[in-house]
C-alpha cells in the first residue's frame, strides 16, 4: 500500500469516525440502552445472573461494566460514555473489514468496502447506540479474518506456526461473539461451511481438516457453560406472540435494512423507491466478481455468499419455528453485503473499460447519495428519533406535584426512568414509581385486564393527588387500553406535551380515588358457544362499554356489532372485538378487557345485535337496550 492509498485510508476512516461521534448524545437513551446502563451497574455476579435469565449473554455487559468503573470519576454524559464503546468498535470494524478485502481482491476494494461501511446509515445508526452490534460484527470480522488467512492463495496451509496463531484467533473471536450474540452462532457456522467449501474444491490436507474441526470444536467447549441456560431461554422466552412467520413481510425487512437503514433512518415507502437502484448496485456488483470467479479467483464469491446468504436462511428458518424476528438479528450478514458491493465494485474498476469505470462510478454515486440522504434524515428529522425518555422523565420531574406518583406500562421499562430519574435524585425532582405489571423483561402472557389493573390503581394511587402514566409498549402488555380507560374515567386529565415513540398523561386523582374491582354494567351478557363471554354492557354518553371475557382458549373471532330500531340500522361495527392488535387468541382465560362502542345516540328501544364467528362458526345474540 503506497503513501497515497493509505492517506486515502486514514481519510475514509476520519470521516467514518466522525459520523459516528456526531450528535453522540444528542438523543435521549431509549429503553435497551437503558437496560444496558443498568446491567453494566451491577457487580460482575449479579450480571451473570441477569443475563441467564435474559434473551442477550454477557460478554458486552462486562467489557461496559468495566469501561463505565474506569471513567466512574470522571463527569461525563453516561449517554455518551456508553455509545462510545459501540462508536468505537463500529470504527475498528472498518479496517478489518479493508484488510479482508483488500485480501480477497486488492487495495481498491479495501478502499471502497471501507467508504461503503463507512457511511453506511445502518452502520452509524448502530455505532451510536449502547448495545452490543457492533462489538458482536468486530468479532465476526476478525473470525472472517482468520478463516480467510488460514487458506494461502495457492489453496495450501500456512506455515505450522502461522496456521495454530490464525487458529488460534478463530477460536477466540468465535467464542467472543458467541458470548456477545447467540445469532452470532449463525454467521459462524456460515464460514465453517465456506472454509469447508474451498478444502473440498481445493483438495486440502486432511490435517488442515482436523485442525480446523479442533478450533470449532474449541468454540463450542468455550460456550458449553453458558448453552444450557441459552437453550432454557429459548424454551421459556415469552417475549413474542406464537404464530407463523411472514416470509414475504421478513424479507422485505431484510432488503431495506442492508440497503437504506430503513425504520432506523428511512420509511419504508421511501426506501423501497431506493430498492431497484440498490438491486441494480448488488447485481454490478455480483456481475464484477462472477468475472474474477470465471478467470478462477473462486473464493472472493464464494465468500461474499456464504456470509451474505447462509445466515438469514438459518435465522428464517429458526424464525419460522419461533416467531420472533427482529431486523436486528439479520445484521451479522451485513459484511457480506458491504464486501459484495465493495469488492464487486473494485472489480468492475479494473476491468479497465470506459463503461466499467462509469457503471462503478454510478454505483458508488448511488450508494452515496443513499447514504447521504439516511444519514441526514438520522441526524435532524425527529420522525427518526430514538424514544424521548430522557425528555419525558425530565418534565415529569420539573412539573409534579410533591404528592404525585409515576406509573409506567410496561412495567419491564423501569431500567431507563431509572437511569433519568434515579431514587437518589434531588428531592424536589423525585417521584415515586411503581409498574404495570411487574416484569423485568417483555412477557406477552402478562396482558392487564380490568381486575387486577383495578386492584394495583387503588394500592398504589390512594392518597396521592395525581399521577404521571409513562405509555411504552402498552400495546403488548395493556392492548385493551385498560389502564387509561380507568384513570380516564375515574380522574381528570391535564394536558401535557408529546415525545417521541412515549405516551405521557398526567391525571389529577379525586381525594377518595377508587376503582371499581369488577365493571359496572347496565344489561347482564351471554356466554357464546366459542368461549367467549360478553360479561354485560353498561351504558354511558356517547355509547356503550361492552365488557369481554374468555372462557376457554379461543379462536380468532370476528364480532358484528348492529344497533337497529324498527328494523333500521343505527349503527355498525365488524371486527376483532379489542382491534385487530389483540386478537382473541391472545387473551387471558378469565380477564375482563372492555371495549368502546361510540353512538351519537342510543334509544332506550333499540337492541343491540352481536354475531360472533370465525372462518368455521357463527352465533348471534340480540340485547334489547330497555
Amino acid at each position: 500500500m503506497n503513501i497515497r492509498q493509505r492517506l486515502t485510508l486514514l481519510l475514509l476512516l476520519l470521516l467514518a469516525f466522525a459520523l459516528r461521534l456526531h450528535h453522540l448524545d444528542v438523543q435521549s437513551l431509549w429503553y435497551d440502552e437503558g437496560v444496558s446502563a443498568r446491567v453494566a451497574q451491577m457487580s460482575l455476579s449479579e450480571l451473570a445472573r441477569w443475563t441467564a435469565a435474559d434473551i442477550q449473554p454477557p460478554l458486552y455487559y462486562m467489557l461496559l461494566h468495566g469501561w463505565l468503573k474506569a471513567f466512574a470519576p470522571w463527569p461525563g454524559n453516561i449517554a455518551w460514555l456508553m455509545r462510545f464503546v459501540s462508536a468505537s468498535f463500529g470504527l475498528l470494524l472498518l479496517p478489518l473489514l479493508a484488510v479482508l478485502a483488500r485480501k480477497l481482491w486488492r487495495i481498491c476494494a479495501g478502499l471502497l468496502t471501507t467508504l461503503v461501511a463507512g457511511i453506511s446509515p445502518l452502520m452509524v445508526y448502530y455505532s451510536q447506540e449502547a448495545r452490543m452490534y457492533t462489538l458482536l460484527l468486530f468479532w465476526l470480522a476478525l473470525a472472517a479474518w482468520a478463516v480467510v488467512r488460514l487458506l494461502d492463495e495457492n489453496g495450501r496451509v500456512h506455515r505450522e506456526k502461522a496456521r495454530l496463531q490464525w487458529l488460534a484467533l478463530y477460536t477466540l473471536s468465535g467464542v467472543a461473539a458467541l458470548y456477545t450474540h447467540y445469532f452470532a452462532g449463525f454467521a459462524l457456522l456460515a464460514l465453517a461451511l465456506y472454509w469447508g467449501h474451498v478444502w473440498l474444491r481445493e483438495h486440502r490436507s486432511r490435517r488442515a481438516l482436523g485442525g480446523f474441526a479442533l478450533a470449532n470444536g474449541l468454540i463450542l467447549a468455550g460456550f458449553a457453560p453458558w448453552l444450557p441456560l441459552m437453550w432454557q431461554q429459548w424454551r421459556t422466552d415469552t417475549s413474542y406472540w406464537p404464530g407463523k412467520l411472514k416470509l414475504t413481510e421478513a424479507l422485505w425487512h431484510l432488503l431495506d435494512n442492508l440497503t437504506v437503514g430503513a425504520t432506523e433512518v428511512f420509511f419504508e415507502r421511501l426506501a423501497r423507491a431506493w430498492l431497484p437502484w440498490f438491486g441494480f448496485a448488488a447485481l454490478l456488483g455480483l456481475w464484477g466478481l462472477w468475472q474474477l470467479h470465471r478467470r478462477g479467483r473462486q473464493r472472493p464469491l464464494a465468500l461474499v455468499l456464504h456470509w451474505l446468504l447462509l445466515p438469514v436462511l438459518f435465522i428464517l428458518v429458526l424464525a419460522w419455528r419461533t416467531p420472533k424476528l427482529n431486523t436486528r438479528y439479520l445484521l451479522v450478514a451485513w459484511p457480506g453485503w458491504a464486501l459484495l458491493l465493495g469488492g464487486g465494485a473494485a472489480s468492475l474498476w479494473h476491468r479497465r473499460s470506459q463503461w466499467a469505470r462509469g457503471l462503478t462510478v454510478a454505483m458508488l454515486l448511488l450508494i452515496t447519495l443513499a447514504s447521504a440522504r439516511g444519514l441526514d434524515n438520522w441526524f435532524h428529522d425527529p420522525n427518526f428519533a430514538k424514544t424521548g425518555w430522557r425528555e419525558a422523565v425530565g418534565y415529569a420531574a420539573t412539573h409534579h406535584a410533591p404528592d404525585e406518583v409515576a406509573l409506567l406500562v410496561s412495567g419491564h421499562a423501569y431500567p431507563i426512568f431509572d437511569l433519568y430519574l434515579p431514587p437518589d435524585a434531588p428531592e424536589k425532582w423525585r417521584m415515586t414509581r411503581f409498574r404495570l405489571p411487574e416484569i423485568e423483561i417483555l412477557d406477552v402472557t402478562q396482558v392487564l385486564g380490568w381486575e387486577e389493573t383495578a386492584r394495583a390503581l387503588n394500592a398504589n394511587l390512594q392518597g396521592h393527588s395525581g399521577v404521571w402514566l409513562f405509555l411504552w409498549q402498552d400495546e403488548v402488555v395493556d392492548p385493551a387500553q385498560t389502564t387509561r380507560t380507568l384513570l380516564r374515567r375515574y380522574a381528570h386529565q391535564e394536558p401535557t406535551p408529546q415525545f417521541a415513540f412515549l405516551g405521557l398523561e398526567h391525571y389529577q386523582l379525586p381525594h377518595d380515588f377508587a376503582v371499581p374491582v369488577q365493571p359496572p354494567l347496565t344489561w347482564p351478557g351471554h356466554t357464546f358457544a366459542s368461549g367467549l363471554s360478553l360479561v354485560g354492557v353498561q351504558r354511558a354518553q356517547g355509547g356503550l362499554w361492552l365488557y369481554w371475557q374468555a372462557q376457554q382458549p379461543l379462536p380468532d373471532l370476528q364480532v358484528t356489532l348492529s344497533l337497529q330500531q324498527a328494523g333500521q340500522e343505527l349503527a355498525h361495527l365488524d371486527q376483532r372485538p379489542l382491534g385487530y392488535d389483540f386478537p382473541t387468541t391472545h387473551w387471558n382465560r378469565g380477564d375482563t378487557y372492555a371495549q368502546w362502542l361510540p353512538l351519537a345516540q342510543a334509544p332506550t328501544s333499540a337492541s343491540l345485535h352481536l354475531r360472533v364467528h370465525d372462518a368455521h362458526t357463527s352465533e348471534t345474540w340480540i340485547l334489547p337496550l330497555e
